[in-house]
């Protein structure tokens, strides 16, 4: 090869080496580019909620990122922070309305995608699943990150999230006059007291005072877990029921795994209790119009004190009929026992 052309193939091979050189650095920077957006609540990726649910992230870009629930798409806009050293990074905060059941969540930001799987319940059906299968984000690490701008210290931090708390049919009084430190203990992750009656039975005394002298109480009421049936926030209830008494009720007592369905053990099962409309009443029967949910002087928490069992069917039947009556379901019961 002569003096030309070696000169030639140099000055070739040197742009192929700048050239390679470029795209190096190119392919360097790449991953700089994409933004690695961190999931920091709900904890797992695979939760339960007894209502709307907290979407909390971060990031080291400022893309938007897109959140499909259910098939459903939208774009949320991140926020600028900066950590302890001063750094920039993009939150995530956004509230998220789920169906009942199962919810997928997919949260996307370039080429990183997160999925979250959400049981959406009406309420939980055991305590076990109100003290440890649901997730405190106050009291996880997590919270660090948010510490920068919130102290959850003020009502104000409250609302900023949680401002779904207070908009309902029936909004509990405390929270309508944003009481939530009276029940929410600030030194304490601003978890309520366990039991959870504990905080409850502080404006509810009158309760306490007549559970206390009755002989049978309820297994939930006894064991101070009032949020097994009821709301502490809001409800479409007056009474702040999470759902419809039997459908709540059911729960517990229809469930093969609790193994509590008196009603398929007894003469009553050929009584009909579900879907009865009662003309004199002008409604339809529910649980809570033969038992009472809380404590009663009856084994079978019959709604009334010390009536006997014609006296609670003579609510609904003519009196003169009521033995009768009693003595048909009776005798099925034990011709289908034998």
């Amino acid at each position: 090869m002569n003096h030309k052309g070696t000169v030639h193939m140099l000055k070739r091979f040197g742009c192929r080496k700048i050239i390679i050189l470029v795209l190096s650095s190119v392919f360097l920077l790449t991953p700089q580019a994409f933004a690695k957006l961190e999931i920091i609540f709900p904890i797992t990726n695979k939760v339960k909620s007894v209502s709307d649910i907290h979407i909390i992230g971060k990031s080291s870009a400022k893309d938007p990122v897109t959140i499909e629930i259910n098939g459903v798409k939208s774009v949320k806009k991140l926020i600028e922070s900066k950590d302890a050293n001063g750094e920039n990074f993009y939150m995530l905060m956004t509230i998220l309305k789920l169906n009942a059941g199962e919810n997928t969540i997919i949260v996307t930001q370039g080429k990183d995608v997160n999925t979250v799987q959400v049981n959406k319940v009406d309420s939980p059906t055991t305590i076990s699943d109100w003290t440890e299968g649901y997730m405190n984000f106050h009291s996880s690490d997590r919270r660090e990150i948010c510490l920068a701008c919130h102290r959850f210290q003020d009502l104000n931090d409250c609302v900023n999230c949680h401002r779904d708390k207070f908009m309902g049919t029936w909004v509990h009084a405390p929270v309508k006059q944003a009481k939530c430190f009276e029940c929410h203990e600030k030194d304490n992750n601003l978890i309520p007291q366990e039991p959870f009656s504990e905080t409850c039975l502080k404006c509810h005394n009158n309760f306490s005072i007549q559970m206390k002298s009755s002989q049978y109480v309820h297994g939930p009421v006894a064991a101070g877990f009032c949020t097994i049936c009821h709301s502490p926030h809001k409800s479409t209830d007056k009474t702040h029921l999470r759902k419809p008494v039997n459908e709540l009720c059911d729960g517990c007592h229809a469930s093969s795994e609790l193994g509590f369905n008196y009603h398929q053990k007894s003469y009553i099962k050929f009584h009909p209790v579900d879907k009865v409309y009662m003309e004199k009443f002008n409604k339809t029967l529910d649980c809570s119009d033969c038992h009472t949910p809380h404590y009663s002087s009856d084994p079978l928490l019959l709604s009334a004190d010390n009536v006997t069992k014609d006296q609670l069917c003579a609510k609904c039947h003519d009196e003169q009929n009521t033995a009768e009556l009693l003595k048909v379901l009776t005798d099925k019961h034990n011709a289908e026992a034998k």
